[in-house]
């Protein structure tokens, strides 16, 4: 019996461990959320096929009803209704609760005609048992707290569900199962807790912009042989990415002050690689091949500001 529980949990979660992620970058900030293909398998593959052909790009929140729902999917930046494919068969009753946080589809009709979801989607913001009978929960925000409470608490034109300023979701990507994709939030200092001597700062830029990848720019500080050594480099990556391969160059040679003379300044552009990839947005592993060795290095957020944003947006 035992061995049968221990199973079963394994295969739960390993079914977890797969379910599909997706980012949702809005004009308040990156919201993460997690799907249940196990639970709701079609309308998981409705809404990411929306996800992938751009669908989601550039729409409105238009719908805000404090601590009820805050809804997206219908309208586009210019108020142009997005294109639809037929309606999908409901799952609800699917053992997924419309409970705060998690994410569900939108319906139409009054009452809901359970089979009637398309684009429309909902976060619950508040603990909605009057939902549970017509409408399929199929996800749960893991990332995005503060953002959610943001837009939950924004003011709306009198008498409507019309937020005053309309939150924007400039893009919808997917994101690699069980992992955490790199945000500006992981600008700033990491440092390895192990190793004193050893740290890293991080600019991840234009990651704002829809036109082009983000860039992450590394310098990273250690010491070798007894003398302070200094690598840098730079390197793109797709939106929505949890790593980034990032070419390091070391600079050897003069002195700072008047006597600096950039002659005197030598640069090994072959000097090695690091990959940083991030776990969650105050953790993740850096590894590394370079002339002086190879390795990976566990490290941890340091820089204050980042650390709060970070904070504040991880679900309890």
């Amino acid at each position: 019996m035992r061995l049968w529980i221990l199973a079963l949990a394994f295969v739960a979660t390993s079914a977890a461990a797969q379910n599909t992620r997706v980012l949702m970058d809005t004009d308040r900030g990156p919201i993460l959320v997690e799907l249940d293909r196990t639970r709701a398998p079609n309308t998981v593959a409705n809404f990411l096929s929306y996800v992938d052909d751009g669908t989601y790009n550039n729409t409105l929140i238009h719908r805000v009803v404090s601590n009820f729902v805050v809804q997206g999917g219908a309208f586009k930046d210019n108020v142009a209704t997005v294109t639809r494919r037929a309606a999908i068969n409901s799952e609800r009753n699917n053992g997924l609760l419309n409970t705060p946080g998690t994410l569900a589809m939108a319906l139409s009709g009054n009452p809901p005609n359970v089979n009637s979801a398309t684009t429309d989607f909902f976060f619950n913001t508040g603990t909605n048992t009057s939902l549970n009978a017509n409408f399929t929960v199929f996800g749960r925000m893991i990332f995005g707290t503060k953002v959610l409470a943001d837009i939950n608490s924004l003011p709306v034109i009198g008498g409507t569900e019309q937020p005053v300023r309309i939150p924007l979701v400039r893009r919808m990507v997917r994101v690699t199962p069980g992992e955490f994709p790199i945000l500006p939030l992981h600008t700033g200092a990491w440092f390895d807790p192990a190793n004193s001597g050893k740290g890293f700062l991080l600019e991840v830029a234009r990651i704002d912009g829809v036109e082009g990848n983000p860039q992450m720019l590394v310098a990273w500080y250690d010491f070798h042989e007894g003398r302070q050594i200094w690598m840098n480099g730079i390197a793109s990556f797709p939106y929505g990415a949890s790593s980034v391969e990032v070419p390091l160059q070391i600079s050897t040679g003069g002195q700072f002050g008047a006597a600096f003379n950039p002659s005197q300044v030598t640069t090994n552009s072959n000097w090695g690689r690091i990959t940083i990839r991030f776990t969650s947005c105050d953790a993740g592993t850096f590894t590394y091949t370079t002339a002086f060795g190879n390795g990976t290095v566990p490290v941890r957020s340091l820089t204050l500001p980042t650390n709060e944003a970070c904070a504040a947006n991880k679900v309890p």
